[in-house]
Order: C-alpha cells, then sequence, then structure tokens
C-alpha cells in the first residue's frame, strides 16, 4: 500500500509539472484534487483559461485503476475547435422529461452555433467516461463519427439529426413544431445503436399549467450510442407530467414516468416505473402540503406517502413537521416522523435541529450554515425517495457542502451525496487558482512578456464587498479573470473604447452570480492614470432539476 501511494503521488506530480511547462503562457490555472467514495475515486486536475483557448487535464485512480484525460478547445475563424475528451450532447427534441444526455468520445472534434443552424463534427474513439468533481478522465474504446446538426426551416419548425457511425450505427431524425406559443410538438425516428426508435412527444404550456406528454417506443437493447451514459436515466414508453399553479398559494404536482435507470457504471439498466402526486399550499406565513407516490422496480411494487406543515416567524424562526411512510408489497410498513427548526441568528449564520422518530427509536441531529471569507459550510437534512429500494424508499440524508479558504485562494471542500440505492457517498478536494499578469513570470519559467503601455484594471466582488475570484470578464476580444483579491488586469497596446462583458457561465468557480453593476465599455489608460473598474456580482442559486425520481428526490 505505501508503494502504491507513493506511485500515485509520482504520477500526479510528473503530469502536473508537464502541463505547467507546455501551457506556461496561459494567463490563468486552477488546480484542484480530492478523493471521492461515490465513484472509489482519487486525483487531480488542471483548468487553464487563456486568451482565446480552454484546456484541462485530468488524472487520477477510479476503482484502483489509473485514467487520465484532457482537452483543449478554442476559437478558430468563428469555428469551435476540441481536440482530446469532450463531453458530447445527445439531445433530442422529444427528451421533454430529460434532457440531459450525453456521452463521452476521444478525438478532433469542430462545431459552429448560429441562428438558423448548428453542426458538431467529431472523429475519433468512444470513451468512458470517469470523474468526480475534481478531476475528469475516459478510457477510449470504439473507433466513432459523429455529426449533428440543426436546421431551422420555418421559424416554427426545426429539423434534427444525430448521426453515429461506429460498431453499431445510429442515425435519429427529429422534428419539432411549435405552431402555437403555449405549444411545441416532436417527432423522433431512427436507429439507436441497432435498435429500433420511435418517439413523439408534446408541451402545453400556459400562464399557470404546464402539461408534458410523451411516448416512447425502442428496441430491447437500445441505446443512443454503443457507450452508457454515466448514470443516466433514458425514459420509455408512456410518460405525462402535470404542473398548475392557479395562484400563488397552491401548486399541483402529478406524474407517471417509465425509466431505464442505471444503478452503477457496472450493472446494465433496470427498468422503474415511479407515479407521483404532490399539492403544496402557501398560506401567509404557513405552508403545508400532502404527496403520494407509487413505485415499481424489479415487480416489486411500494406506496408511499409524505404528509408536510410548517410555519415562518418572520425572516428569523422556520418550523416545520414531516410524516412519511412507506408501504412495501408483501414487507410490512414503515414511517418516520421529523420536526425541524431553523434559526437565522445573523445574516451569515443560521442554526438548525431536527429530531427524527422511526422504528421506535428517536434520534436528534443538528445542522446550519456559516458564511464567511474564510468559511462557507452548510449543514442540511433532506428526505429523498428512491425508488430503486422498495423495502425502504424514503430515507433522510445528509446535505453538507463546505468550503474553507486556507490561505491565498486556496480552498478546501466536502460535500455529500446520496446513490440510488441509500448509500451515502462523500467527496473532498482541494482548488486553488494561480495567475499571471502584470509581466510576472510563473513557477521559475524564463519565459517574459512584452509589456503593452496601456491598461484596463478593476475588482469584482459580491453585493457585500467580498472580492470574486475566476470571474470571466470580455473585453473588446479578450477574456481576462479574477484573482484571489477580485482584482483583474488586462494589457492593451492601443488605446480605443473596448465593449466589455461579464460572462457568468465562463467563470471559474461553482457559484452563480448576476451583474448587478458593470460598465458596457471601458477606455484602456496608462498604467501610472489607470482608475479601477468596479463590477459588483450578486450571488443567486444555481438551475437545477429538483424532480427526477428515479435517482432520489425530496420528496417535499
Amino acid at each position: 500500500m505505501p508503494f502504491r501511494s507513493r506511485t500515485r503521488r509520482h504520477l500526479l506530480l510528473i503530469a502536473a509539472s508537464l502541463l505547467v511547462t507546455t501551457l506556461a503562457h496561459s494567463q490563468v490555472f486552477r488546480v484542484q484534487g480530492g478523493v471521492s467514495t461515490m465513484f472509489n475515486a482519487d486525483g487531480a486536475s488542471v483548468d487553464i483559461k487563456g486568451p482565446n483557448y480552454d484546456a484541462n487535464m485530468g488524472l487520477g485512480f477510479f476503482d484502483g485503476q489509473f485514467e487520465f484525460g484532457g482537452f483543449v478547445r478554442s476559437k478558430i475563424a468563428g469555428y469551435t475547435v476540441t481536440t482530446g475528451d469532450d463531453n458530447v450532447p445527445f439531445d433530442l427534441p422529444t427528451d421533454i422529461f430529460d434532457s440531459t444526455h450525453y456521452f463521452s468520445a476521444r478525438g478532433l472534434g469542430i462545431s459552429q452555433q448560429k441562428k438558423q443552424r448548428s453542426f458538431y463534427a467529431f472523429g475519433g474513439m468512444t470513451s468512458t467516461w470517469f470523474g468526480t468533481a475534481f478531476f475528469q478522465a475516459a478510457h477510449a474504446e470504439t473507433p466513432v463519427g459523429i455529426l449533428f446538426f440543426n436546421q431551422k426551416l420555418k421559424p416554427d419548425l426545426t429539423f434534427c439529426s444525430r448521426n453515429i457511425v461506429s460498431s453499431r450505427q445510429t442515425s435519429l431524425q427529429a422534428l419539432e413544431w411549435k405552431p402555437e406559443k403555449w405549444l411545441t410538438t416532436s417527432f423522433t425516428a431512427g436507429l439507436g445503436s441497432n435498435q429500433a426508435y420511435v418517439g413523439a412527444g408534446a408541451t402545453i404550456q400556459t400562464e399557470n399549467m404546464t402539461l408534458k406528454l410523451g411516448y416512447i417506443g425502442t428496441g430491447s437493447e437500445f441505446r443512443r450510442v454503443t457507450v452508457l451514459s454515466p448514470l443516466n436515466p433514458e425514459v420509455e414508453r408512456e410518460n405525462i407530467e402535470l404542473t398548475y399553479r392557479p395562484n400563488s398559494i397552491i401548486s399541483v404536482v402529478a406524474g407517471h414516468h417509465n425509466l431505464l435507470q442505471p444503478i452503477d457504471l457496472k450493472t446494465p439498466m433496470v427498468e422503474v416505473t415511479v407515479n407521483e402526486a404532490v399539492a403544496n399550499f402557501n398560506v401567509s406565513k404557513l405552508y403545508f402540503g400532502v404527496g403520494a407516490f407509487n413505485s415499481r422496480f424489479m415487480d416489486r411494487s411500494t406506496v408511499g406517502t409524505n404528509l408536510y406543515a410548517g410555519r415562518r416567524f418572520g425572516q428569523r424562526f422556520d418550523t416545520s413537521v414531516n410524516f412519511f411512510e412507506s408501504r412495501p408489497e408483501q414487507q410490512p410498513k414503515t414511517a418516520i416522523v421529523t420536526l425541524a427548526l431553523r434559526e437565522r441568528l445573523l445574516q451569515r449564520l443560521s442554526l438548525l435541529q431536527l429530531i427524527s422518530r422511526s422504528e421506535g427509536q428517536t434520534t436528534a441531529a443538528f445542522g446550519g450554515e456559516v458564511v464567511t471569507n474564510r468559511f462557507h459550510v452548510q449543514v442540511d437534512y433532506q428526505n429523498v425517495y428512491l425508488p430503486l429500494r422498495p423495502d425502504h424508499p424514503f430515507q433522510q440524508a445528509l446535505a453538507l457542502n463546505a468550503a474553507v479558504r486556507l490561505f491565498g485562494p486556496l480552498q478546501m471542500t466536502a460535500a455529500s451525496n446520496i446513490a440510488p440505492d441509500g448509500r451515502m457517498r462523500y467527496a473532498f478536494g482541494l482548488s486553488t487558482f494561480l495567475y499571471r499578469y502584470q509581466g510576472m513570470v510563473s513557477w521559475g519559467s524564463q519565459d517574459t512578456y512584452s509589456f503593452p503601455k496601456y491598461i484596463v484594471q478593476g475588482t469584482v466582488k459580491d453585493t457585500e464587498g467580498n472580492p470574486i475570484q475566476g470571474a470571466a470578464l470580455h473585453i473588446g476580444s479578450e477574456v481576462v479573470y479574477s484573482d484571489d483579491t477580485g482584482h483583474f488586469l488586462l494589457r492593451l497596446r492601443k488605446r480605443q473604447e473596448c465593449a466589455l462583458q461579464v460572462a457568468p457561465d465562463e467563470f471559474m468557480t461553482n457559484d452563480y452570480f448576476q451583474v448587478v453593476k458593470a460598465p458596457v465599455s471601458v477606455w484602456p489608460e496608462l498604467e501610472s492614470q489607470a482608475s479601477l473598474v468596479d463590477i459588483v456580482l450578486r450571488k443567486v442559486q444555481p438551475p437545477h432539476d429538483q424532480r427526477t425520481a428515479a435517482s432520489g428526490n425530496s420528496a417535499q
């Protein structure tokens, strides 16, 4: 074991050194590493951002096997060129219930996105993707050629084509028609890995209601591509989902879903059926609701019920009670009762106390959230519904997210997750940013810059005055990133007005932000005369889908 540990460290250090030496002209690096029990993985990666390209290299051990990966992506004459590993989105217009399908490939790709048409072409190998939040890798498998394209035939009619040539062939052709603002219809037909596929869907969306209807018919061994997308369910047969919000008080969600759900990367997908009906009510400071669930997995059926009620007391206190009951087929029923009290003592400090009773036992848990310039720790608990575990589908799960800034930009992170089988998984990591600007030399490199005489500089902060690191700013045709103090600097040879745009989608941080204040353009000045550009952002909640029941979500 000591020899193996030393070998791992040596491999990581050698690869990181080679990457740093090769790309020493880059503007900003993000180095991170850690371990995850979700995939039995440990490794490290380096993200690189330059003026006209971005790159990544990751390597580590996945379930005891050494794996590596990386890519370089650049803009050339209006095209995006990717060399190395790429996650290929494989969306279809009929993916109205789940639009997160993708697969991995290794080779050379080129793409272009325009208003009327877009395309993606790739040649190389399919690959099995391995990865966590702190490193991504892949293992090349089968030769593949890919051609995807979309073409608007009319303003309300789009043709989509997805074609893959490999050991098994995929050719799926689709139409999306939007005859009215409130109605979108779609149809897909063709082959997926030599298996027949036909699908139709419709989405009706009004001010108060969203109704999704779909049917997917596939062959018994259908795959979009010959490799299994990591832990992504595939919709099959009939599916329906209704969301109705007649007013600000009531919301109703009901659905019937048939899914092919992977349990892990080593086992084939299994069939899961999930039915749900949830009603939520919010009256002034009082909220309550009821939910009913039914799932069928491997010919075993389970019925679940959820009742909850709570009340807010001003902006500082919130108390709630939850009741969960599951009744497995031919098994004794189980129940969980929880009482939660939340207090926001200060703007950056909140506490949580949780008492639970199940199977004759009472337990107490504590959590909360602390936010400072160096710490952001959140410990919460959620009740999730796990259809792949019919005996005990309801489970109370720890939700841990922590980030501790050790010194400078070096940050330690920890997070928890729950697997579809109910087991808790954890990930721990370290990350840091390394910057190169103002003519400074990185890591002993003998390269130096030729100094343009004009600069644009400034700071990026949140609404409370805290610096934001890794913020991406487009200044003219260049891209610049803020350092760990929130400062950014760009040197230019000419003094001419440059457009400035904040690009949240390109940030090097995992947080999400909205722009509160930023100029639309800036003027470069001599270094001795340059003033600071002030940019203010507001942190917002990330977009997410809370209702993928097969992978386990909150039942509330």
